[in-house]
């Protein structure tokens, strides 16, 4: 894997990235207590530290390897649990004070529920098992600090997911219709791709444009074209079926993602949609805006550009034969 790769899948892997940031910096954390207790000759303490290393560098490599991110971060969350319960028994009090980082990772780690689940769990084995080495009013003060820590930090990651889920449902939506963007798009067209290549299910891209629209815009201005993109969106939105993807490609482009058995199906959702267009698009003045629209199904050996050219050369061939029409490239 060259650097070009790597930098590509931290940028584009939140997840990815975090794994790896944590794992590097608690391996690097933890490698020189190591070598001091092999030095030192605590044998136990240093099996420890092996067994931390291990098991976090097993967890990030899997993810690398895998693309799996779920399962190897849920895997840490509790791992590094089972660790602080070992360590706050191996090393006495000392081995207490990673506790507090390692429950706090673990909220970046895992969801919120898991890491609620570790640190609960932590906190009782190790008051219940002897653990904790000093008298009543220090446990019962690292108990009340490890629980408001771990308070703190469940609110702080709550927030952080509200901001993160807000920030990618804006970044996926188009700013003027509130349908999808070009951007979801691409990424749902990706994710057709895996699904055909290993389900035998047929899938359809339909691409519409609005005739003459330009046009409109000159008469009427491009606020008037705006309202009329949002109409004909809300149009759109109310003839599809609940399988059926809507986006906005750009300009007064939308495309449509749809599951269909063949083509002749494809063929009678276009129609469908395109009589609505006709029968109930205007321009604001009475004038009827319409719209052309061309088809095809997608094949399992092209890429996701390959998709959209066909169902492009497909639509300019429905402008070309007059507008207002469907034109549904068979494959």
């Amino acid at each position: 894997m060259n650097l070009g790769t790597v930098h590509y899948r931290l940028r584009n892997d939140f997840q990815l990235a975090i794994l790896t940031l944590l794992g590097s910096l608690t391996v690097l954390s933890i490698t020189p207590f190591a070598v001091y207790r092999a030095i030192a000759e605590e044998w136990l303490a240093f099996a420890m530290d092996i067994g931390a290393i291990t098991g976090i560098s097993g967890g990030v490599l899997h993810a690398w390897r895998t693309g799996d991110t779920a399962r190897p971060s849920t895997f840490l969350c509790y791992f590094v649990g089972v660790m602080a319960v070992i360590a706050s028994h191996v090393l006495g009090v000392v081995g207490t004070y990673w506790i507090y980082p390692a429950l706090i990772a673990n909220f970046f780690l895992a969801p919120r529920k898991h890491a609620f689940i570790t640190a609960m769990l932590v906190l009782t084995l190790i008051m219940l098992t002897g653990g904790w080495h000093r008298e009543t009013l220090e446990a019962a003060s690292f108990a009340v600090t490890l629980v408001l820590s771990v308070l703190l930090t469940y609110v702080f990651a709550y927030r952080v997911a509200e901001q993160r889920e807000e920030l990618r449902r804006l970044a996926s939506l188009d700013a003027l219709t509130g349908i999808y963007n070009r951007r979801e798009l691409l990424s749902e067209l990706a994710r057709t791709q895996r699904i055909i290549a290993r389900e035998s299910r047929n899938h359809g891209l339909l691409i519409l444009d609005l005739d003459h629209f330009k046009e409109v815009n000159d008469r009427f201005g491009h606020l008037q074209g705006d309202e009329i993109l949002v109409r004909f969106a809300r149009l759109l939105e109310g003839s599809l079926r609940p399988l059926d993807r809507l986006f906005r490609f750009g300009g007064e482009e939308f495309v449509i993602l749809t599951q269909v058995d063949d083509a002749k199906t494809l063929g009678a959702i276009a129609e469908k949609l395109r009589a609505t267009a006709e029968k109930w698009l205007d321009d604001g003045h009475g004038s009827p805006v319409t719209t052309s629209i061309g088809g095809t199904l997608l094949r399992p050996d092209e890429s996701i550009e390959q998709w959209i050219a066909r169902a492009d050369d497909a639509l300019y061939r429905a402008k070309h034969a007059g507008r207002n029409r469907v034109v549904i490239e068979a494959g």
